[in-house]
């Protein structure tokens, strides 16, 4: 890292040039989890729109580039293989033909830089490097902004890093966003139509007034998985109350299964969504979400909807951004240990409050 930090080009110290001209381009990097990447987009909007273009490129993976889809601020999308030493040779060489005025590292926790970072940013020669990085050494930033405090929500964190191109951040929006194309909303409707008439029977006038509720059963971790013999517990408690809600359970692939059994349990829809934009799409169309902590809970942040979700109480700077609804902070050793009656309690509030 020390040598990296010694031939990385530009000065060693230094402040943005004014954004001017077809060629003052900027790489915002962030190739982490789909929720990092969500949350990035606030990001992404508020750097973009300093810039003449109204555009920023951005280093993603195969899983998270996904959700720059349709994304106005996005320029060109770099997609990074991080299990491909193929696929860093050749984005190296892209970097380099790219010619990027200013690279901007877009991860603040902890490591505070990976070490393919700064070999991605040598390859790209960029002059400016902007990250989160205070004055500590190796200097791999030479526009560096103070480093998270690891107590305020990530997104606040991440606000220091739009103040190099004169944004104030106090002044813009930092509530994160995804696009649907009208063609993925259309396919989500047809989903909640059929959802309506597990319930309604052919009644339109029923129909048209349930509430939707998307309900995710995956986590990204086994450790947050919550079982399904609650979520049905959970569910039916909810159905009793709302016999005319329209439902869908929904899960990664891998839990069909289990996505089919909760589904039958509660009258809900069991959906299939094979591709990360089927799940985005079920969640801008719903009205309510419940899920565990994972990407789904950052997609309702960028939707704006009302949301439970099941948080560890550690993970409360990582939770969805400024979105209503109940946050449950669980402090059990296992989510497994978590009663079903906490979260149906928390469950009915959030139907009561915003199923109205």
């Amino acid at each position: 890292m020390r040598l990296l930090g010694s031939i990385l080009p530009g000065p060693r110290d230094a402040s943005l040039p004014s954004p001017t001209g077809s060629d003052y381009r900027v790489l915002v990097i962030r190739y982490e989890r789909i929720g990092d990447m969500i949350m990035a987009t606030s990001l992404i909007r508020n750097i973009a729109n300093a810039l003449p273009g109204g555009k920023v490129d951005v280093l993603a993976t195969p899983a998270t580039a996904p959700v720059l889809e349709g994304n106005p601020y996005v320029g060109r999308i770099f997609t990074l293989n991080r299990r491909s030493i193929r696929s860093y040779t050749d984005v190296m060489k892209q970097l380099r033909q790219a010619r990027h005025t200013v690279m901007v590292d877009g991860r603040i926790n902890n490591p505070p830089i990976f070490t393919s970072t700064p070999l991605l940013m040598y390859a790209g020669r960029a002059r400016f490097r902007v990250g989160a990085h205070g004055d500590k050494k190796p200097r791999i930033y030479n526009v560096p902004v103070p480093e998270w405090n690891r107590v305020d929500h990530y997104i606040e964190g991440s606000k220091q890093l739009v103040v190099p191109f004169g944004v104030n951040p106090a002044s813009v929006d930092w509530q994160p966003e995804i696009f649907l194309s009208p063609e993925e909303r259309t396919r989500a409707e047809e989903m909640w139509k059929e959802a309506a008439s597990l319930v309604s029977f052919g009644n339109a006038e029923a129909e048209n007034r349930g509430k939707r509720l998307l309900v995710n059963l995956s986590a990204s971790e086994p450790k947050r998985r919550w079982p399904d013999g609650k979520f049905i517990v959970t569910l039916q408690s909810a159905r009793a109350r709302f016999p005319d809600m329209q439902m869908i359970i929904m899960g990664l692939p891998s839990e069909w299964a289990s996505v089919q059994r909760v589904a039958n349990a509660v009258r809900a829809l069991p959906a299939a969504t094979p591709k990360l934009r089927d799940a985005f799409a079920l969640v801008g169309t719903a009205h309510l979400v419940f899920t565990p902590d994972t990407s789904i809970s950052h997609a309702a942040s960028a939707f704006r909807k009302p949301s439970l979700v099941l948080l560890k109480r550690e993970h409360r700077p990582y939770a969805p951004y400024n979105t209503p609804g109940e946050i449950l902070a669980w402090n059990e050793d296992e989510i497994q240990q978590l009663p079903h009656e906490r979260v149906a309690k928390a469950l009915a509030k959030l139907l009561s409050d915003f199923g109205g």
